[in-house]
């Protein structure tokens, strides 16, 4: 093969370079504050650099030169090429992987899959995947309850700081009682629980090895469908080899698919080539333009790279037809896809294949779309994708500031000039509570949930009408209180997040708008049959039916697929809004909703005992309550505890501070202190997050310091729960220091100097709630159990005095 220096010639384009911080690229990649150079092209993102990293094997770490990686990774491709070739091919690979047209794809493992299942092992299968599926889950829920009752049963002895009689006996051990009825109740074998017990009794707190292995999963295996089954089918009538008839077949294949989204249907025959290199369509249109040469030429130079190992694939078709402003839905767009493919078959040595790439292949690429899919998402990560910006030169820069502040918003509540924004700026709402609105938007959280009783304030609610109880009942829904329509939220959302689509801007064209709308299921399959018929190969077509379709429009769908001569299909369906609910479920109303409960009644020694349960009720926390503020820090990480109590000492709400951490990990903290407090006050016991979240384990974690009672967590929640079940249920097992847990004076070193009887009531009382009228004869003293220790302590030094 004679090969032309398209990309390293007198005419080839010019790439620019420049150094970036490696450490802007990824965060995640170095230590923060590390930052490393590295010289990459100018038009490579983050994902470019990454994806271009995990194919060459370049540690990114240590700096330098991308493109030295890449030419290397060029002349490994070219390596058992004609010598004669060989040079100008690598230069050649390698400023077309710069210029982002094509990349080396990783074989996956499944490239060789199992056969296809006829018709007449067609219920088997099915059988096998629904008994898979239902096993797995069972399995995974079952070895994961079973984990954390065993390490709890584990954690709750060697916690303990009795003697060993006391801390494995869960008769003396608290603790461990609560751990083995807990993990008896959720159906833990009585001999792992010994089990447990006794390793622990030996230093051995892990679980028994094996808990977390499971079956390995079926490989995929698709299902074959022949046209005389779907003929059949039409016709209601038996078909040879089958106990059932055609259409309950079909009927059973299309819920085992509506509900596990498999199997895969073949339909005709279909190559088994994995893509070994993939060429990007999109990188080849210009100015609106295909460049059909350059096209050319990429195909037979990758194609000769990939024959070797596989096909060449192609991807980021929906994409070029964008840029070419061809509406997915055309019959123009059809056409050109169609030759598109046969343009690569003509000029490839290698067979052509639709299937999708690997990850790092689909990051180094900037890939918008995969295989023939359409693009899903035109707008990410508050940006609209290349190719959507791109087809939107073709509006003029006016249309296309419209279009993108339509797409994706303003980021913020400046401009907005809603009427029910500037009546709550009168009523109170300041520039600090709109700094704090505008970080919890900026985070990506939507409008309605960033106006909060937290962000608002008390004190504007009441200036608006709210009563406390009502400003509680509100919840999430403190717009809607305030009076706020649905209609003005809505256009608010509009307004700061934009609407993630193009298609319905009225600053665009009818014909642009087209480009940009998404396409029906039929529309997708007109796609793959214009092509499969061009190619003669499959377009590894999967479809995403919507989560309210039911299963007869499953069973259509694949009747559809079959008549229009697809060689075979993926269908699954998307979830329903049910996902978005159960997610989103809140727990303001007490249970998800009123409840009819029946009343038992029973007789003991003649007296009647009526149980009746209600709904659960929120307990209203006192206006002004009591507290502490705890300042610890946890393996080098500071971390602030306030807690509010109710009139009764009891604990009703948390706050978590965490100063030096990610705002998305603050938010993170914060919410689920709101959600603990929730709990609290609709009644969870306090022991049963305690016994929760302690003994969790994720960074950070390591020694503890400020904390007189605990000197080492295991995580930032396993330090939390840890003080609160020690100053709130007398946790002794849960505290680490050297002085008595439950003498409120104990500080931990230096215990044996303090006055354990008696304290200053100044140091736990606190001098702003009491008001300043703290009474000088109030002495604290310690408990009963902990007077008599002392006293005892007292008296044995008495003792060694006297001998």
């Amino acid at each position: 093969m004679a090969l032309d220096p398209r990309l390293t010639g007198p005419e080839a384009p010019h790439t620019d370079w420049e150094t970036r911080d490696l450490s802007l690229a990824d965060p995640d990649a170095l230590e923060a504050g590390t930052p490393v150079p590295l010289r990459v092209p100018a038009h490579f993102d983050a994902a470019s650099i990454l994806g271009f990293a995990a194919l060459t094997g370049y540690e990114l770490d240590r700096g330098g030169d991308l493109e030295q990686a890449i030419t290397e990774l060029a002349e490994r491709i070219v390596s058992q090429w004609d010598q004669d070739d060989r040079k100008l091919a690598a230069a050649e690979l390698a400023a077309s992987m710069i210029r982002c047209e094509a990349a080396p794809n990783s074989m996956r493992e499944d490239h060789h899959p199992l056969p296809p299942v006829g018709l007449s092992h067609a219920r088997a299968l099915l059988d096998d995947v629904n008994a898979h599926a239902a096993g797995s889950a069972a399995a995974d829920l079952g070895a994961r309850v079973l984990r954390e009752r065993l390490e709890s049963v584990a954690s709750a002895c060697v916690n303990c700081d009795g003697t060993p009689e006391e801390c494995f006996d869960p008769r003396r051990n608290r603790a461990l009682a609560r751990a083995v009825r807990a993990a008896r109740r959720d159906g833990a074998p009585d001999a792992m629980i010994e089990r447990a017990i006794s390793r622990a009794r030996q230093g051995i707190t892990e679980v028994e090895a094996g808990l977390d292995l499971s079956p390995p999963a079926p490989r995929a295996q698709s299902l074959r469908l022949s046209p005389d089954c779907f003929d059949a089918e039409a016709a209601d009538e038996a078909l040879d080899g089958l106990d059932e008839t055609p259409r309950a077949l079909l009927a059973r294949i299309a819920e085992t698919i509506w509900t596990h989204g498999t199997p895969r249907l073949e339909f005709k025959p279909q190559d088994k080539h994995e893509p070994a290199a993939v060429l990007n369509l999109a990188a080849f249109v210009t100015g609106g333009e295909l460049n059909r040469d350059a096209l050319a030429h990429a195909a037979a130079l990758w194609g000769r790279a990939a024959e070797p190992a596989g096909a060449l694939g192609l991807a980021n078709m929906a994409a070029a037809l964008m840029r070419l402003h061809l509406a997915y839905d055309s019959d123009a767009a059809r056409e050109t896809a169609a030759s598109l493919v046969t343009l690569v078959q003509d000029h490839s040595p290698a067979p052509v294949s639709l299937k999708a790439p690997d990850g790092p292949c689909c990051d180094a690429l900037g890939l918008d779309s995969i295989s023939i899919h359409p693009i899903a998402n035109l707008v990410r990560a508050g940006d609209l994708t290349k190719s959507a910006r791109i087809a939107l030169d073709a509006a003029g820069d006016e249309a296309s500031r419209a279009a993108i502040r339509h797409a994706t918003g303003r980021g913020t509540l400046s401009g907005l000039g809603a009427d029910w924004l500037s009546a709550l700026q009168r009523q109170g709402l300041d520039d600090e509570d709109l700094a704090r609105i505008e970080a919890m938007i900026a985070d990506g959280m939507a409008v309605r949930h960033a106006f909060n009783r937290w962000t608002v304030g008390e004190e504007i609610a009441r200036r608006c009408g709210l009563a406390p109880e009502q400003l509680e009942a509100a919840g999430a829904g403190l717009l809607e209180a305030f009076g706020v329509s649905a209609e003005d939220i809505e256009a608010a959302e509009r307004f700061v997040h934009g609407t993630g689509q193009l298609d319905a801007c009225s600053a665009l064209s009818p014909e642009l708008r087209a480009v940009f709308a998404t396409p029906s299921l039929e529309a997708r399959l007109a796609m793959a049959a214009g092509i499969e018929a061009a190619s003669g190969q499959s377009c590894d077509l999967e479809l995403a039916v919507p989560g309210s379709a039911g299963i007869d429009e499953v069973s259509r769908l694949i009747v559809s697929c079959a008549r229009r001569g697809l060689h075979g299909v993926t269908l699954r369906r998307e979830g329903d809004a049910l996902y978005d609910l159960l997610n989103t479920i809140e727990f303001e109303g007490g249970d998800y909703g009123r409840r009819e409960f029946v009343a038992e009644e029973r007789v003991v020694e003649k007296v009647v005992e009526r149980m009746v349960e209600g709904p659960a009720r929120r307990r209203k926390l006192p206006d002004r309550r009591k507290g502490y503020i705890q300042k610890a820090t946890v393996g080098g990480h500071k971390v602030y505890l306030h807690t509010g109590e109710f009139d009764d000492g009891e604990l009703g709400e948390i706050f978590i501070d965490m100063h030096k951490e990610g705002a998305a990990f603050r938010s993170l903290m914060n919410n689920f202190a709101i959600a603990i407090s929730i709990g609290l006050q609709y009644g969870v016991p306090l022991e049963e997050f305690v016994d929760a979240y302690v003994f969790t384990r994720f960074e950070p974690a390591g020694p503890v310091e400020g904390n007189d009672s605990i000197q080492y967590a295991t995580s930032i929640l396993d330090y939390l729960f840890r003080e609160l079940g020690t100053s709130y249920l007398g946790r002794e097992d849960l505290a680490q220091s050297d002085g008595p847990k439950s003498d409120p004076a104990a500080l931990g070193d230096g215990v044996a100097k303090e006055k354990i009887v008696e304290a200053d009531p100044s140091k736990f009382i606190s001098k702003g709630f009491s008001r300043g009228q703290l009474p000088d004869n109030v002495v604290m003293l310690a408990g009963p159990r902990k007077a008599r220790a002392a006293q005892a302590g007292r008296a044995g030094a008495l003792d060694e005095e006297e001998d």
